[in-house]
């Protein structure tokens, strides 16, 4: 069985909307999203081995067997490994998505009393709108550094399933 799409998707390491980003802030999500996209489309290259395994696993589950239940038994224990695999995947997937998450609601947290009291000051809420896009950047560059072991991980869960 191979990795879901929805298991590889690139959109939840976008910038939160709680704040209107700025064009920095923008860029570097979309830079960082390339990343991830790169990276995902590595890791697909990559299942190819594990799931021609589990599809001649699968054949050989109809070599031998005429009792139904036998091969569908059989059948499930070929797919049991991918589907452990597109789990791990889909967790390290989730943790990045929830590690550039949880940095952007604390920069929003972090600015959230400055913004209440610049609503009616265009200079101080420019000023806010920057150090929110200054750590929207940085929440990215952070999570750069992960993509690297991130992928490692995934290759070595692979190699493992085929």
């Amino acid at each position: 069985q191979a990795i879901p799409a929805t298991n590889r998707s690139a959109d939840s390491v976008a910038p939160s909307s709680a704040m209107a980003s700025t064009s920095g802030a923008e860029l570097e999500a979309q830079r960082f999203t390339q990343l991830v996209e790169a990276l995902q489309s590595r890791v697909q290259q990559k299942t190819l081995p594990a799931e021609k395994k589990m599809a001649q696993c699968v054949v050989a589950c109809y070599d031998g067997k005429s009792d139904y239940d036998a091969v569908h038994s059989c059948v499930e224990g070929c797919q049991k490994r991918m589907q452990e695999v597109a789990k791990r995947v889909e967790g390290e997937m989730k943790s990045l998505s929830n590690s550039v998450q949880a940095c952007q609601q604390s920069v929003i947290a972090r600015l959230e009393p400055r913004f209440q009291t610049a609503q009616t000051n265009p200079e101080a809420q420019n000023a806010v709108m920057k150090d929110y896009e200054a750590g929207v950047i940085r929440c990215f560059k952070e999570a750069e550094p992960q993509l690297p072991g991130i992928e490692s991980r995934i290759t070595g869960h692979l190699k493992e399933a085929s």
